[in-house]
């Protein structure tokens, strides 16, 4: 099951690349959970249950892919925040010297949560130095902020760069060089994609006095999985909370019937694929329960997520493609999204 946005409408090659990556990883598990060569460190990790896990201090920094279920990470101590949730298909990069605490969550339909680390020696990151100095700007994770965890979608160079390290890292007697080789591949992808995210939150910033509608709507789009919450939204776009719901309001909507506007959309476009459950689109879009989705999704548009998406197979079937009408609002108006129940940001 693929459980980001990005995964789920990715071309069928990006698809069959995922689908390699996650054979190699299994065979590399067959022959070992944890071992290491040249500059690479790697470990497995599955279980069936759900753990939390304290770090006081890592002693190098980690790569880790989320293979299945998700990883939930906690800057403020185990009773604070949550900041950032890893789901299957991305990517998490924790810098050295960081407390953190993480919750690895099973998969609810497999019951499994897996992952495979990679821990970079120093040198990694010294030879990227010397190799990129005006990517690397600082010392740590190859240029990433070394204050706090990055989150990154696996895209096509970087699924390619960890299948070319996997296998490397199968092959009897594998040189060093060539896996110090394969293990800078990977994180020169990952910074490069980390440098474009940048960019377009620059972007998005910019974007903020002209029309915070479409800024807010833009961020939460390229990561509409996240917990995304209205201060993490305002730092992102670099304005205080109390100025983006200040100019949200002079445009008559508030942050949380945005977020949640943005979702529905997202949410009707993968229903419509036909492709994918509910429990797929309601966990790309931000949901951890399925039901409390569906709630939502009927509560605006009349129907439940199940049958919306058979209408729409029904009418691909048919050659019609049109929305069915959404159950009228108070005062008149179909399809009106103002007024949700509970929380959508989970």
């Amino acid at each position: 099951m693929k459980t980001q946005l990005t995964r789920l409408l990715e071309p069928s090659d990006q698809a069959q690349a995922w689908g390699a990556l996650r054979e190699a990883i299994s065979r590399l598990e067959r022959a070992s959970s944890t071992g290491g060569a040249g500059l690479a460190r790697w470990i497995n990790v599955f279980s069936r249950a759900r753990e939390r896990v304290s770090i006081q201090r890592l002693s190098r920094p980690l790569v880790v892919l989320i293979l299945d279920g998700a990883k939930r990470v906690f800057l403020d101590g185990p009773e604070g925040n949550t900041r950032l949730v890893a789901r299957e298909g991305q990517i998490l990069l924790v810098p050295q010297g960081i407390p953190l605490e993480l919750v690895n969550e099973p998969d609810p339909e497999r019951g499994v949560y897996r992952s495979f680390s990679v821990e970079l020696l120093s040198e990694v990151d010294e030879r990227l130095q010397r190799r990129y100095p005006t990517l690397c700007v600082q010392r740590g994770l190859g240029g990433f902020e070394a204050d706090r965890p990055h989150l990154l979608r696996s895209a096509m160079p970087s699924i390619q760069a960890l299948i070319h390290l996997v296998n490397t890292l199968l092959l009897p007697g594998a040189h060093a060089l060539l896996i110090e080789h394969r293990l800078e591949d990977v994180i020169l992808t990952l910074l490069l994609q980390h440098r474009e995210q940048l960019e377009a939150a620059r972007a998005a910033s910019s974007t903020m006095a002209l029309d915070p509608t479409l800024a807010v709507r833009t961020l939460v789009r390229r990561d509409p999985a996240r917990p995304w919450a209205a201060p993490d939204v305002a730092r992102a776009l670099g304005v205080s909370d109390a100025t983006l719901r200040r100019r949200l309001g002079a445009k008559g909507v508030s942050f949380r019937v945005l977020l949640w506007k943005e979702r529905l959309d997202l949410a009707k476009t993968l229903l419509r694929s036909g492709r994918h459950g509910v429990l797929e689109v309601a966990t790309a879009c931000g949901y951890d329960s399925a039901s409390r989705f569906a709630e939502q999704f009927r509560r605006s548009e009349g129907i439940s997520p199940s049958e919306y998406r058979a209408r729409h197979r029904a009418a691909a079937d048919d050659g019609c493609f049109s929305d069915p009408p959404g159950p009228p609002a108070a005062g008149g108006r179909g399809g009106a999204v103002m007024e949700l129940p509970g929380d959508p940001t989970l």
